[in-house]
């Protein structure tokens, strides 16, 4: 790319936050939903493998980018040369494997580095491997996220059965509470039950969101033939009673097999 491109785009950017009366009104805090939403698109379009849908949607992950170094601007904080200068500084930090005098291919090596070198930045401020880790994320990703950076100081379960006899533990401990106890216990135990089987899926390589979205997927297309079964017959979906419905399901999966 043109440097004369990008430059273009601050253009573009710098004349909708004076001249747009949208642009205008936002704000660091307003913005936050759309940029989740892009990013999201964006790993729709990489699951899809449109590889020009993912230019696109990187164009307006990037548009995201470019706006909040505009905001910064405006508020004499930082812009976007600031923000290209940060990264590339860190980048060429946090690799001294390749930038520096140091070379390794071990990759514990390489993640033991580079935590140390983010606890350098960080200094007082830095309590803990896990500390860094945003409470933000969505939950799949934060609990894979937090038990791989334990997993680097070697709190992890040796082979996937441990992890799987947690699942077990987790579900009769479910049981035992189930219909017994206070509503926020049962919410702690599901919740213990579901970090748990993240743990079975990171040590399978599997991505839990992935998993879970792809499940997702399967139910709703599996469902729409319900729909699509009820609207043949010309009734509502619920008339159709809970018997029909999962004898249409099952002939769904027995097709799909």
């Amino acid at each position: 790319m043109k440097m004369k491109e990008f430059d273009r785009l601050v253009k573009v950017v710098a004349t909708l936050r004076k001249k747009c009366p949208w642009d205008r009104e936002q704000t660091h805090e307003t913005l936050k939903p759309y940029m989740v939403e892009e990013v999201y698109e964006a790993i729709e379009a990489i699951d899809s493998g449109d590889r020009r849908k993912l230019c696109e949607e990187l164009g307006d992950m990037l548009l995201h980018i470019v706006m909040h170094a505009e905001m910064g601007r405006g508020e004499k904080t930082f812009n976007i040369k600031d923000v290209v200068k940060v990264i590339t500084a860190k980048m060429i930090r946090r690799h001294p494997h390749v930038f520096g005098g140091k070379k390794t291919k071990e990759l514990s090596e390489i993640w033991e580095k580079w935590e140390e070198i983010k606890k350098a930045e960080a200094g007082e401020k830095h309590k803990g491997i896990l500390e860094s880790v945003p409470q933000s994320l969505p939950a799949l990703y934060r609990a894979d996220k937090v038990q791989r950076r334990a997993a680097r100081v070697g709190f992890d379960w040796d082979l996937v059965v441990g992890a799987w006899s947690k699942v077990r533990e987790e579900v009769g401990e479910i049981e035992e509470v189930l219909g017994k106890h206070a509503k926020s216990r049962l919410k702690e135990e599901i919740g213990d039950l579901l970090f748990a089987i993240v743990n079975v899926t990171r040590k399978s390589e599997i991505d839990a969101e992935e998993a879970l979205q792809s499940a997702t997927s399967k139910f709703m297309r599996r469902f729409r033939e319900i729909e699509k079964k009820a609207s043949e017959k010309g009734v509502k979906v619920k008339e159709l009673g809970i018997k029909c419905m999962d004898k249409i399901w099952e002939d769904v999966k027995k097709n799909e097999r």
